[in-house]
């Protein structure tokens, strides 16, 4: 079916993407991607994680926390940024 080849390409088309991305940051010094969290309805599709597995050649791991503020926190703390209480 035409549509299935084409939604396919075009998932195969963005994880070539972030391949390549995460490939050019290694280029500039960041370090080697060893694996991904996933989050959100993208990591609930088998296929799409296959596919991005494929590309990026790291293992792919569910994230227990999603909500967007949970990241928010762990990078700030990553970062070291000092968060006040007003």
């Amino acid at each position: 079916d035409n549509s299935v080849e084409f939604l396919q390409g075009l998932l195969e088309g963005i994880a070539k993407i972030e391949a390549q991305g995460y490939q050019l940051l290694q280029q500039l010094g960041a370090t080697p991607l060893t694996q991904v969290y996933t989050a959100g309805g993208g990591a609930k599709n088998p296929v799409w994680t296959a596919i991005r597995q494929r590309y990026l050649n790291v293992n792919m791991v569910n994230s227990i926390h999603t909500e967007a503020a949970y990241g928010s926190a762990l990078l700030a703390l990553q970062g070291g940024i000092k968060l006040y209480c007003i």
